[in-house]
């Protein structure tokens, strides 16, 4: 025991001089001064306006100024979000430098290090901001934003769609494929779609408005229309009766039906809560029907192309190293995409006729469900025209 003490003593300390000689040093960044500039050209400076309007803040952020407050007062308490203090008692980096890098990013679908020269923040911090921000965003908005309809929700949609000639209609059904860059090697194959592109498929439905009611995401791109379909909770709420609620009925061609229905492409099974066009019309009422249900179901359509329109980063391909990255990106950019949907919908051109076509008929379009307005008629015809075909072995209700 005494010679491995005196051993010990012979040991030289470990001496810690700080930098390597070589090694790359590390950036002079000045915190401050990319918080003024942010200050400067987003929310003023020293009682002077900013240098850009809420027009521009709303197209490079893609959500009203408003919002983006929303969200900064709420991350600016977390741990990662808050500004620290280092060893030499100097303030690092602000929430807000934080926060507006990782919304460019997600805006633009830029690489982290495209903004560091404006916010004065590295490549691994800006990263690192986009993941944070993006958990926060599903487990902070997500039951708010990313639900299902409530009795109130579903009466005003059911309202609407019967208005627009599809009665006790809720909702567009489709799926789309968000191409996966950086996917293994061992899971090509899996992942691998129609187009020979390695994907992840999502389903979603959507209403008028574009409000996104049901999202799945994460299904491998090998997967077909129908199989995501049978892994569904959309599906299987239907299986187990707990969703759509048996507490809405309409009559077509003399049948009484309880389960409301989704508009859907041909390559849908016949379900009793799918409507699909006619493979093949051939009366005038059959080519009017579809015309019709390929108006409506136009709705989810123009959802992919809004969402990759507004947020970039799910219009390029995916970086990201896990399928489970990829699920948390989807699912904040449609809470995202809700959020601004929200604020912008009552200046929407559908909202606005609703509301000139309610005062021009002196509140007929309040009748109800199936039996306000003008399109109640269309509605009528149209539903007696899916019956209609569900016994020829065509469209319509399956």
């Amino acid at each position: 025991m005494a010679k491995a003490r005196a051993w010990v003593s012979r040991v030289p300390a470990a001496a810690f001089v700080g930098s390597v000689p070589g090694r790359r040093p590390n950036k002079r960044l000045n915190f401050r001064s990319g918080l003024r500039a942010i200050l400067r050209d987003y929310f003023g400076l020293n009682g002077e306006p900013p240098v850009y309007d809420e027009g521009d803040f709303e197209r490079r952020f893609c959500l009203p100024r408003s919002m983006f407050l929303r969200v900064y007062n709420a991350v600016m308490d977390l741990s990662f979000f808050a500004q620290r203090i280092n060893a030499t008692e100097r303030l690092q980096a602000h929430p807000l430098q934080k926060l507006v890098a990782a919304f460019r990013v997600i805006a633009y679908g830029e690489a982290p290090d495209r903004t560091d020269e404006y916010v004065r923040l590295s490549a691994a911090t800006i990263a690192m901001s986009v993941r944070e921000l993006m958990s926060f965003i599903v487990d902070e908005f997500g039951p708010s934003y990313l639900r299902s309809p409530t009795p109130e929700d579903l009466q005003r949609i059911l309202t609407r769609n019967a208005e627009r000639g599809m009665p006790r209609c809720i909702g567009s059904l489709d799926c789309s494929h968000w191409e996966w860059r950086n996917c293994p090697k061992a899971c090509a194959g899996m992942y691998q779609n129609r187009h020979g592109k390695r994907s992840v498929v999502m389903e979603t439905v959507c209403d008028e408005d574009l409000w996104i009611w049901h999202l799945l995401e994460g299904c491998p791109g090998s997967h077909h229309d129908v199989d995501v379909l049978h892994v569904s909770p959309l599906y299987l709420s239907v299986t187990s009766g707990e969703r759509p609620p048996h507490t809405f009925s309409f009559a077509a061609n003399g049948t009484t039906r309880t389960l409301l229905y989704y508009l859907v492409d041909g390559i849908y099974p016949r379900f009793a809560l799918f409507v699909s066009p006619f493979p093949n019309p051939t009366t005038e009422v059959e080519m009017t029907f579809n015309r019709l249900q390929e108006a409506l179901r136009r709705d989810v359509e123009g959802l992919y192309a809004v969402l990759t329109a507004r947020f970039h980063v799910a219009l390029h391909p995916a970086r990201y190293a896990s399928v489970a990255q990829m699920v948390t990106v989807i699912k904040a950019v449609a809470i995202l995409h809700n959020i601004v949907t929200e604020k912008r919908r009552d200046g929407f051109v559908s909202r606005t006729r609703m509301a000139a076509g309610s005062q021009a008929s002196g509140g007929g379009a309040a009748a109800g469900p199936g039996q306000g307005g003008g399109g109640a008629g269309v509605g009528r015809s149209a539903a007696a025209a899916a019956a209609g075909g569900q016994a020829a072995g065509g469209g319509g209700f399956a």
